[in-house]
């Protein structure tokens, strides 16, 4: 069970002032469980939460409610809240999802893109590269994110960029989070996919999307093994 003695050993959190400070809290939370921080079973108690992040409890209990839909935690009768245990089957066929979204997202960019748009890809792609190469891992993030939400902007389609969006949850965001344990949410190659795009080969660019993410789901699957995450 997770007593309040127990939040005082966490990471610091980051700063939390943006526009959405749920969204904030959220993705604090879920990195703690996917960093194994805090465990299957573990009680998450509002206040004690608001109280570790210095923060009201609404934008703790929003963020838990996401969490809970998004089935990071679970509700317990009397109990509240609780780390759900996830499965690395689970994950794998969430990102198998995703990556069958996110093709279909990159195969009607192709039709759609115009040049301004894929010389901005290109230079986020060499903003990503720069950033890793100073081993910079959270600007090498935030480009990634950037460069795949062009991509699924540029198709057009909001109901298929919401699923992609609401299915890409399940990956773990460190971006603000500066701690060491950071694996890559994606491997960060993506010239396959631009070139594709700038070729209007809708085919080629599904099929550079998927094998993106289905490479990038084994990578950082094998990653949260390594952590002790599925066991």
């Amino acid at each position: 069970m997770l007593v309040r003695p127990e939040l005082d050993a966490l990471p610091e959190a980051p700063s939390m002032g943006g526009a959405k400070v749920s969204t904030e809290v959220r993705d604090y939370i879920q990195h703690l469980i996917m960093t194994g921080r805090l465990s299957a079973g573990d009680r998450l108690r509002v206040e004690h939460l608001a109280d570790h992040l210095d923060l009201s409890v609404t934008p703790v209990r929003e963020a838990l409610v996401e969490l809970f839909a998004d089935g990071f935690v679970q509700r317990r009768p009397r109990r509240g809240y609780e780390v759900a245990r996830l499965t690395r089957s689970g994950f794998e066929d969430r990102i198998l999802v995703l990556a069958m979204v996110t093709g279909e997202l990159a195969a009607r960019a192709a039709g759609r893109i115009t040049a301004d748009q894929t010389t901005r890809l290109r230079e986020l792609q060499q903003e990503l590269t720069a950033h890793e190469d100073d081993n910079d891992r959270v600007g090498a993030e935030r480009s990634a994110h950037h460069l795949h939400r062009a991509v699924n902007l540029a198709a057009d389609s909001p109901e298929l960029a919401w699923t992609a969006a609401r299915f890409a949850r399940c990956v773990p965001r460190y971006i603000g989070l500066e701690w060491t344990d950071r694996p890559k949410t994606c491997t960060y190659e993506h010239e396959q996919i631009i070139t594709a795009l700038a070729n209007a080969d809708a085919e080629g660019a599904r099929a550079a999307m998927f094998e993106h993410l289905t490479q990038s789901r084994d990578m950082l699957s094998e990653d949260l093994a390594r952590s002790g995450l599925w066991d």
